[in-house]
């Protein structure tokens, strides 16, 4: 899968994209996703995984997932956690505010066609996979087996639970599982990892990972040892960007720039920097 480029004049570190806010999506407690277009031209194309520097006037930006569809050509959609200044002024646009945006950046997942799949998500972890499962979605001829285990604290964080039964009835096998047991839940209980390891994967499976990542170490780990080739096995490090180019160096990640070199990235080439509590 190659990189989706901006045209040769677009310079992202001094060219944002003025974007109005079309609708509001309010999700789990303290998550909302907004649709956006822009107020002049089209969208522009991304890959699943890829990240745009989203925009605040007067306040910042911060580097988040696009988390609609690719073959979406009418609007974006972002889906922000409030957890800080920046997110906590994006949160709170409503219809018809404006914001910017840079981009899109970085290497995407690699949805190659043939084989198995499995995706695993911790907590908010599903957004930066939402537009590979879209894909998937959308291309389900070209997958074997497709599971998705989606995990959280509790039922109420369970992040996109109104699409599951859409995902389900396209042919994703979609395992929500949360933390501890809870009256009136039915699902799964106990962390993705041990999810994952009661699963059994063919030779041909290709894993996408997102959450924190002591979640994704184990869970990597959990798929490696039911035979899943580590080569095969993809994590994506977003929450590591800062300036989405690599220009600025805050997005060192044991020996990568994240901004440059990812947000997704081959298992193998970063366990041990995830096995590192900070950098």
């Amino acid at each position: 899968m190659t990189v989706a480029t901006a045209p040769e004049s677009f310079d992202p570190m001094i060219t944002p994209v003025e974007h109005v806010v079309t609708d509001v999506i309010p999700e789990i407690p303290d998550v909302v996703t907004l649709r956006m277009v822009p107020t002049t031209g089209d969208v522009a194309p991304f890959l699943p995984a890829q990240v745009s520097m989203v925009g605040a006037f007067g306040i910042g930006e911060a580097a988040i997932s696009i988390s609609s569809s690719p073959s979406e050509r009418a609007y974006h959609e972002y889906t922000i956690r409030h957890a800080g200044a920046i997110t906590s002024a994006l949160t709170h646009l409503r219809r018809g505010d404006r914001l910017w945006t840079r981009g899109p950046f970085g290497r995407p997942w690699d949805l190659h066609p043939g084989g198995d799949l499995v995706i695993a998500a911790g907590g908010i972890g599903v957004a930066p996979l939402r537009s590979a499962i879209l894909h998937t979605v959308e291309h389900r001829d070209l997958f074997g087996a497709v599971v998705l285990v989606v995990g959280a604290r509790t039922s109420h964080d369970l992040l996109y639970r109104r699409e599951y039964e859409a995902w389900r009835d396209a042919g994703i096998d979609v395992i929500a599982t949360i933390d501890h047991d809870e009256a009136g839940w039915s699902g799964a209980v106990g962390f993705v990892p041990t999810v994952i390891g009661d699963l059994e994967f063919g030779a041909d499976t290709r894993a996408l990972i997102c959450g924190p990542d002591i979640m994704m170490r184990r869970t990597a780990d959990a798929l490696v040892a039911a035979g899943v080739d580590p080569d095969r096995i993809q994590v994506t490090l977003e929450r590591n960007m800062q300036c989405g180019t690599g220009r600025c160096g805050h997005c060192q990640l044991g020996g990568m720039l994240v901004c440059r070199d990812g947000p997704v990235a081959d298992y193998p080439s970063v366990a041990r920097a995830l096995s590192i509590e900070e950098w």
